[in-house]
């Protein structure tokens, strides 16, 4: 009998060590600091966070300027942390709330999915790689790397939008509706984001990458130069084109026929000259003095200086006759 109650205590003893903790799973660990990462805890001091350490639900975490940190909990489920960023989680991280800066959650599939919540919307991922993005304002901004997410308005939860892979949404504070999600370069993201770069890849990676093929091309760049003002180009008729125009400040040549330029041959260093060719005036025909039918008068030449000036005898008056 004996022996019996102490096989019994001694299996039981083995289950319970073979067992995991119920709290462990809530909790999360801290694999990887970069700079300044702290801990703080609802009933101490904060404190600098070391690898390894465990963080509760209790636990809120904050990073400093360019600074980073990763906690990944017993389920896979990563939480990453950029600069300036303070963090809460419950639910074993599945529930994330951001009071400024920003994250990239992974929560594994078939996992219950998850939540990020700030102060202005609440996004809701199911086995998704995303990366929020909130400040204090209530600008709020979400990027989706593979699955899908829904964003929702705090003061307005029936306004929300869904956002595929290759899409990001971005909420300004105090809006009232939300605007549509626009395509996002993917792979550019991958290679430059400081919550990518700066970690080693990401367990959903691969399903990034496929994401990154499949998702449409982001819109061209807006053009931000100088205005430029077109001008329509008018027909004047059939094949011909524009009509020409003077440039500012140039006067129109006057409209003289009797003036030909004259061009200097090549060779010369004499600048050329203009001449000037007058048209010969045209005499006018002579006029006929009717109280003198024997006398023509002839017009002065316009083109002479000396012109003979014609007289008019007079008519001798005959004698009486007596």
């Amino acid at each position: 009998m004996k022996i019996t109650s102490k096989l019994l205590v001694g299996f039981v003893t083995a289950v319970t060590f073979l067992l995991p903790d119920p709290s462990s799973g809530k909790e999360a660990r801290v694999t990887q600091i970069i700079r300044e990462v702290k801990l703080l805890p609802a009933d101490k001091a904060a404190h600098e966070a070391a690898l390894n350490d465990k963080v509760s639900e209790d636990t809120g975490v904050r990073t400093g300027g360019d600074s980073r940190s990763e906690l990944t909990f017993p389920d896979l489920t990563i939480t990453r942390l950029g600069a300036n960023t303070v963090f809460s989680f419950t639910k074993s991280g599945r529930t994330a709330t951001v009071e400024t800066g920003s994250i990239l959650l992974r929560v594994p599939k078939d996992s219950g999915g998850g939540s990020i919540r700030s102060s202005a919307v609440t996004v809701a991922v199911t086995g998704t790689t995303v990366i929020f993005e909130g400040s204090r304002g209530g600008r709020s901004k979400l990027i989706t790397l593979e699955g899908s997410s829904a964003v929702s308005l705090k003061r307005n939860p029936k306004e929300f939008r869904k956002v595929l892979a290759g899409q990001m949404i971005d909420v300004p504070a105090g809006a009232t509706t939300l605007p549509m999600p626009v395509n996002v370069d993917l792979n550019d993201i991958m290679r430059n984001h400081p919550l990518i770069t700066d970690f080693k890849p990401l367990p959903s990676q691969p399903l990034i990458m496929a994401a990154a093929q499949q998702a449409p091309p982001p819109p061209p760049p807006s053009y931000t130069g100088p205005t430029i003002s077109i001008v329509p180009v008018i027909n004047f008729g059939p094949n011909r084109g524009p009509r020409p125009t003077r440039s500012p400040g140039t006067t129109k040549p006057p409209n003289n026929p009797t003036t030909h330029p004259v061009t200097q041959p090549p060779g010369t260093t004499k600048p050329p000259t203009t001449t000037t060719q007058s048209t010969p005036t045209p005499t006018p025909p002579p006029v006929i003095l009717r109280n003198a039918p024997n006398q023509t008068y002839t017009p002065p030449n316009r083109t002479t200086t000396n012109t003979k000036k014609v007289t008019k005898k007079p008519t001798p008056t005959p004698a009486p006759i007596r």
